[in-house]
């Protein structure tokens, strides 16, 4: 029996990687924590903790005290702001956390500097402009083009821009610190790729949805797909990175090419999906980080997937 530490159990990848832990076959205790006393895992899990901010100064000796306490194997972080809070203080958690390598780590957090390691390796990018004016990214890019911040994810901050007003308003918003992109193809050719790496280069198991997204940026509808052009992107793009653990790559289609908009280097938002379609994260970091073991792909189960508002009672 292993104990495993699930944060931001409130989210939809917390209590998506509770559900993944559940239907694992390899037996587990989970703590669960979330800034909220309310939050929807709490009753998911076996214990549950009230946590506290990622940017908390007692951060870090809350996971501790809690590692201790609870005698956590492994830790899973559910939300952005806890890995990154863990990545920073990685020397002082006194425990085995899912991280991935030090170079997907660091590009997951900064599109520029993702678009400046790989603009000179052998990977199609999104035509991609930073410190300029709109001038000429009208001229280089089209009208109209996007505007991304630096620093995000889940799609947060991108605004599609049309005038030099709206350029001006949004890059003065964001500190100058963002880049702006051709728009590639359409909503309707929009892919997020999931691979578990041995950190080497090999892809240990591939998991490929065509989706949706919501207005918060996740998925809220997907189908499976194994198209062969993005799997050779894909693999391609894992040689140049050999991610350790889980990494998901969102990408779009323009024309029969891939493109690549962003990669996490975490468990991400579909990943209750995922493991419902055979391709069980959650499962893979206890065999992988605590069993030692190298993953072997399970049969998947191909679907479409909709997800929906569903209601969880507790009784007073």
């Amino acid at each position: 029996m292993f104990n495993v530490l699930v944060t931001g159990v409130g989210s939809i990848i917390g209590y998506g990687i509770i559900d993944g832990l559940r239907k694992s076959s390899v037996p587990v205790t989970i703590t669960g924590i979330d800034i909220y006393d309310d939050a929807y895992g709490a009753v998911l899990s076996d214990h549950f903790v009230q946590g506290v901010r990622a940017d908390s100064p007692g951060f870090i000796d809350f996971i501790n005290q809690l590692v201790t306490r609870n005698q956590i194997d492994l830790i899973i972080p559910g939300i952005e702001q806890d890995l990154y809070a863990l990545w920073a203080n990685r020397d002082k958690v006194q425990t085995k956390v899912v991280f991935g390598n030090e170079l997907c780590m660091q590009l997951a957090s900064d599109k520029l500097l993702t678009y400046n390691w790989l603009k000179d390796k052998d990977i199609r990018l999104i035509p991609t402009l930073y410190n300029t004016g709109f001038s000429d990214c009208r001229e280089k890019l089209g009208l109209p083009f996007l505007l991304k911040p630096v620093l995000s994810s889940a799609s947060k901050g991108i605004e599609k821009i049309n005038t030099e007003e709206e350029f001006d308003f949004f890059t003065r918003r964001n500190g100058h610190a963002c880049i702006y992109q051709r728009i590639i193809g359409s909503m309707d050719e929009e892919y997020t790729v999931n691979v578990f790496g041995d950190g080497e280069g090999t892809i240990m198991d591939l998991i490929m949805l065509k989706r949706k997204l919501s207005g918060e940026g996740a998925t809220s509808k997907a189908v499976y797909s194994d198209n062969p052009v993005i799997a050779g992107y894909v693999h391609t793009l894992c040689t140049l990175l050999k991610p350790l653990g889980p990494l998901n790559i969102q990408l779009r289609m323009e024309e029969g090419v891939p493109y690549l908009l962003e990669i996490n280097s975490r468990v991400s938002s579909s990943c209750s999906i995922r493991t419902a379609m055979g391709y069980n994260e959650a499962e893979m970091c206890v065999r992988f980080y605590l069993m030692g073991e190298r993953i072997k792909p399970a049969p998947r189960k191909p679907g479409r997937a909709i997800r929906y508002i569903a209601d969880h009672i507790i009784a007073l």
